[in-house]
C-alpha cells in the first residue's frame, strides 16, 4: 500500500501529534478491508500459478497497479471499514473517560512487523524493528498503548530481544481501562445489559496473560459474559494466522470455532482485528453479531 490509509479515523478525536504516551494502532484495524481483498486475490491466483511464478506475478502487479486494484476492490467492504473506525473511536473515547489522552503519530505511525515474526522471516525482522524503534525515539515516545494483541506482543516481547536497553513501556488498552474500572463504570452513559459469549485471542491470553481484564470491563458496561468450552488459556484459534497460505484450512478452523460460540449466544465479543475479520464473515449466514470490544466501548461512551 503506497498511500496513507490509516489516519482517517482520527479526524474526530483530534489527538495530539506528539507526546510521551502514544496510541499505537499499527494500522491493524485499518488494514482489514485490504486484507480481505489480498487474501481473496491470493486464493484465486494460486491454482493457476507456480510458487515462483506467483511471487513474480505479485511483484509485477504491485509495481504496475497493485495498490490501485486493492483499493478499488476494498471500496465494497463498507461494513468492516465502518467497524474499524468505530472500534478505534470507542477505544479513544474510553481512554479519554479515565483521563488518558495519548498522542497519535498519524502519517508517521509504523506497522509492528508481526507478519515477519509469524512467517519466521528472521532476516528481515531486526531491520524492521530497529527502524520502528528509532522512529518512536525520534518522537520522544516513552509509553505505547496498543489496541491489538499482535502489536502489543511484538513491542513488549520481541522488540527487547533486538534492541539493547529497550526502554519503552508497552500496555494494551484493556490493561489500562481495567486498572480504572470503577471510574469507567461511573462514566458509562449507556448500560449494555445483554449476554455475550467471549472469544479470547490466542496472543492475548497465552502470550500476554491478558484474560480477566476484558471480563471486568464488560461487567463495568453491564454485560454478562458467557464462557465457551474452549476459553481463557484454552481458547481456540479463529483460523486467522494461516489465511493467506491455507484458505481451506482456515475455513475449517474458523467454522468450528464460530459454531461453538454461536451455540452459546448470538452476540460474540472479540478483542483482536484478526479474530474479528475471520469470525464476522459468518454473521449473515448464522444470524449472529460479532462485536469487537472497541465497538461496545463506543456504544457505552
Amino acid at each position: 500500500m503506497k498511500t496513507v490509509y490509516w489516519t482517517e479515523w482520527a479526524r474526530g478525536p483530534n489527538l495530539p501529534r506528539s507526546g510521551k504516551t502514544v496510541l499505537l494502532t499499527a494500522r491493524m484495524y485499518q488494514m482489514l478491508p485490504y486484507i480481505m481483498q489480498v487474501t481473496g486475490l491470493i486464493a484465486s491466483a494460486k491454482p493457476f500459478v507456480s510458487r515462483s511464478g506467483f511471487g513474480a506475478m505479485v511483484n509485477l502487479g504491485n509495481r504496475i497497479m497493485g495498490d490501485k486494484i486493492i483499493r478499488l476492490k476494498s471500496l465494497g467492504s463498507k461494513n468492516i471499514r465502518s467497524k474499524s473506525k468505530k472500534i478505534l473511536l470507542g477505544i479513544t473515547n474510553a481512554l479519554s473517560t479515565i483521563g488518558q489522552r495519548p498522542a497519535y503519530l498519524y502519517e508517521d505511525e509504523p506497522y509492528s512487523g508481526v507478519l515477519l515474526y509469524d512467517l519466521g522471516l528472521d532476516e528481515y525482522i531486526e531491520e524492521h524493528i530497529v527502524k520502528v524503534y528509532r522512529l518512536l525515539k525520534r518522537h520522544n515516545v516513552k509509553k505505547v498503548i496498543g489496541v491489538d494483541p499482535h502489536t502489543v506482543f511484538m513491542l513488549k516481547e520481541i522488540y527487547p530481544r533486538y534492541i539493547e536497553d529497550y526502554d519503552i513501556e508497552v500496555k494494551h488498552y484493556l490493561e489500562i481501562l481495567s486498572e480504572n474500572d470503577e471510574a469507567l463504570k461511573k462514566s458509562c452513559k449507556k448500560s449494555l445489559e445483554n449476554e455475550f459469549v467471549i472469544h479470547d485471542s490466542c496472543y492475548m491470553t497465552r502470550e500476554l496473560g491478558i484474560i480477566e481484564q476484558a471480563r471486568s470491563i464488560s461487567a463495568s458496561l453491564g454485560i454478562t459474559i458467557l464462557e465457551p468450552g474452549n476459553t481463557k488459556l484454552d481458547t481456540a484459534c479463529c483460523g486467522g494466522p494461516i489465511e493467506y497460505a491455507f484458505r481451506d484450512l482456515t475455513e475449517k478452523v474458523s467454522t468450528t470455532r464460530i459454531q461453538e460460540l454461536a451455540n452459546i449466544s448470538k452476540n460474540i465479543i472479540v478483542e483482536c482485528p484478526i479474530c474479528l475479520i475471520n469470525l464476522s464473515k459468518y454473521e449473515k449466514e448464522m444470524g449472529i453479531k460479532v462485536w469487537d470490544m472497541g465497538e461496545l466501548l463506543l456504544e457505552a461512551f
